[in-house]
């Protein structure tokens, strides 16, 4: 059956950030994600999920601006130097937390500069990611991110993100798929799973529109979360939405697939 993870920057808002990779636990999860776990040291989070028993399956590489309305750092000319640091930060939180896994996070084309151009600047920083990881095991994947959410987005199809790691080159590349995203720019969930699914290292979901739990859009998650059953997927299938109301509520889609 598919492997939950719960993420535990977008949820578990209810408790403090340290404290959720135990309340990860108490609800049947034997997996976290991480957006940007920078805020705390690596070695309290590791400590904490350790303790609590759950595996840190991704983090994303520190993204810069993204974040707060900017362009990001993996696909603007000139911020390489802030990438290859951003690359080196990451590898360190892997190393503490156990974590092989990282996602890439695009960035938009500054205004004044062509997606070409852009394009090539990602593509060459991902290189570099997937070089300077490769021998600690890890995974580098670039996720497909809407362009209603995101304007401008460098990477808005999961054609386009294919293309980008083909153009990459390493073999330690992956897709994370993101259901969320991928319904509000392409569908067709099920017929891209099978497309892509040699390709995918990490799936994630929200329901559409809201970015809510399962059950508040129009997804049918039983039908998909049967059709990654189906497909033999081996990784994991990450929670990211924002609960309508809290964590433990918002988990009625959870209940069949919960481990003992």
């Amino acid at each position: 059956m598919p492997r939950f993870s719960i993420n535990v920057s977008m949820m578990l808002t209810e408790v403090a950030f340290l404290d959720r990779f135990a309340a990860a636990a108490d609800l049947g999860f034997g997996g976290v994600d991480i957006q940007f776990p920078y805020e705390h040291p690596a070695a309290s989070v590791g400590t904490r999920a350790r303790a609590a028993g759950v595996a840190v399956v991704l983090i994303n590489v520190p993204a810069g601006d993204l974040q707060s309305g900017g362009n990001g750092l993996a696909c603007v000319p000139g911020r390489e130097a802030a990438f290859r640091d951003a690359v080196q930060q990451a590898r360190a939180y892997c190393r503490e937390l156990e974590c092989k896994r990282v996602n890439v996070l695009a960035g938009r084309p500054p205004a004044e500069l062509t997606r070409g151009e852009c394009l090539q600047t990602f593509t060459g920083n991902l290189a570099y990611a997937a070089e300077t990881l490769q021998p600690d095991g890890i995974t580098v994947m670039v996720e497909t991110i809407n362009g209603r959410d995101v304007p401008g987005f460098l990477l808005q199809t999961t054609e386009d993100t294919v293309a980008a790691l083909d153009a990459a080159g390493a073999g330690n590349l992956g897709v994370q798929f993101d259901l969320y995203h991928r319904q509000i720019m392409e569908g067709d969930l099920i017929p891209g799973l099978e497309r892509y699914l040699p390709r995918i290292a990490h799936i994630q979901f929200a329901d559409t529109p809201g970015r809510h739990e399962p059950g508040s859009g129009e997804i049918n998650f039983p039908n998909v979360f049967a059709a990654i059953d189906r497909l033999g997927y081996q990784g994991w299938v990450g929670a990211e939405y924002r609960p309508l109301t809290n964590t433990a509520d918002s988990l009625g889609w959870f209940q069949p697939w919960r481990r003992a």
